[in-house]
């Protein structure tokens, strides 16, 4: 194939997808920006790391911050690659622009590890990475889906647990460097 055709290809392609990602934009400004669940993502944005500032020991905020966003940008790109499969998806995007589900990635998951992290440090990092997957796989997951805010398509929690537990191992390695 000539590159000339694979530009055009491409062009196509590219044309289409912007196509569908307007329409995309438009039914999210009519349906989703201001409804319950998207006010309900903004607060699931800002409150958890208000809280955290809150109660977390200063003398650990760097430690736990590089964990945290260690796990914001895994999140992004895993949630990402999951998305373009088409794993799953996320009925009520925060923003048309982020692939993934804004407060999961860049609040949740990042917020609840650094917690995970500096409470009980003394126990056995694999414990803990276990219970955390525990925990966001069987807990964080179904609560998601009953708010209807992250509906899996060819995915189930089994498959997220094992991920979670080497996402916790390999933030609490990150914050203990």
């Amino acid at each position: 194939m000539k590159n000339f055709d694979i530009n055009k290809d491409i062009q196509e392609v590219y044309s289409k997808y912007q196509d569908s990602h307007n329409l995309f934009v438009d039914t999210w400004q009519q349906m989703i920006l201001y409804s319950a669940r998207w006010w309900l993502g903004l607060a699931l944005s800002i409150l958890p790391w208000l809280l955290w500032w809150k109660i977390h020991n200063k003398n650990y905020t760097g430690d736990l911050l590089r964990a945290g966003f260690f796990m914001a940008i895994i999140s992004l790109i895993l949630d990402s690659i999951g998305l373009q499969l088409g794993l799953w998806i996320y009925p009520y995007n925060m923003f048309p622009f982020i692939t993934g589900y804004f407060p999961w990635d860049l609040t949740l998951l990042p917020v609840s590890i650094m917690f995970f992290i500096e409470y009980k440090s003394k126990w056995s990092p694999l414990f803990k990475g276990i219970l955390y997957g525990l925990f966001a796989a069987f807990i964080g997951e179904p609560i998601a889906m009953a708010l209807d805010l992250y509906k899996p398509v060819h995915w189930s929690n089994f498959y997220s647990f094992p991920i979670y537990i080497l996402l916790f191992l390999l933030s609490n390695k990150i914050a203990k460097l």
